[in-house]
């Protein structure tokens, strides 16, 4: 069994919070791609941490470097209130 996403700081993405990461992404001029090279890792991983599919503790802590963020906690507390 995969706890990954159980634990509080990999929980994943809903689909419109993670529409929401990727808008914040585009509006710095960068794109899932990027998001994979800084992350070492492929696009599609970043797409599928966007959608919900899955989570990665790279891929978030990617973004929330991208995004000014300090913790992944931050990064899903704040694309829930951004996304409602």
């Amino acid at each position: 069994m995969d706890y990954t996403t159980r634990s509080p700081c990999l929980q994943r993405l809903d689909a419109n919070k993670g529409k929401w990461v990727n808008y914040q992404i585009r509006l710095r001029g960068l794109t899932q791609t990027d998001i994979a090279v800084r992350a070492g890792c492929s696009q599609s991983q970043v797409s599928n941490v966007l959608a919900g599919r899955t989570s990665s503790s790279k891929v978030y802590a990617v973004l929330c470097g991208i995004l000014g963020l300090t913790t992944v906690g931050e990064l899903l507390v704040v694309s829930r209130r951004s996304a409602a």
